[in-house]
């Protein structure tokens, strides 16, 4: 593997490779939204990428204003991403499925803070780019749900998942 990660674009991946770039890619995503760093998000997404969370579809270049509105009304959240699983099939690009877990805190004043927990997975395609990979699809697919979901007033617009476990199992985040 060349050490230069620009030198990629002209190099195969293996699966342990594979892995190791899409957990860097999906960490930075993760870390991005729970710092509101949302301008960061341009930089791990190809500006014409499809993003399917289930209650919204949006393009890779709406992403970042389409995050920042739906986590404006949170006091915080917590993205904790695992069972990155990658498979370099794709003429310059990687397959790659991963569970994410997140808590998103509301900013209900008084006794104790409105939240709730999703866990979901996405199954995403990186591609090369020239300043290193980035996300060209991504669909998340609800596991579960539970807490206050009247934090997340576009929640209610989310799909049913039809292959997601549980029974109060939706789409996104």
């Amino acid at each position: 593997m060349p050490a230069d990660p620009r030198a990629w674009a002209s190099h195969p991946l293996d699966a342990v490779a594979a892995t190791a770039v899409a957990g860097e890619v999906l960490s930075r995503y993760c870390w991005a939204i729970d710092d509101g760093a949302y301008d960061e998000l341009h930089e791990l997404f190809l500006p014409d990428a499809r993003a399917d969370y289930g209650a919204f579809r949006c393009r890779g270049d709406e992403l970042a204003d389409v995050m920042a509105g739906l986590h404006r009304h949170l006091r915080t959240t917590q993205h904790l991403l695992g069972s990155v699983h990658a498979a370099a099939g794709e003429v310059g690009g990687v397959r790659v499925r991963s569970h994410v877990r997140a808590t998103l805190v509301g900013r209900r004043e008084g006794a104790g803070s409105a939240r709730v927990e999703v866990a979901a997975s996405y199954r995403d395609l990186l591609r090369r780019a020239e300043r290193g990979w980035r996300i060209a699809e991504r669909t998340v697919d609800g596991r579960w749900i539970a807490g206050d979901r009247t934090i997340l007033p576009w929640f209610g617009r989310a799909w049913r998942s039809a292959g997601a476990a549980g029974t109060s199992s939706t789409r996104g985040t």
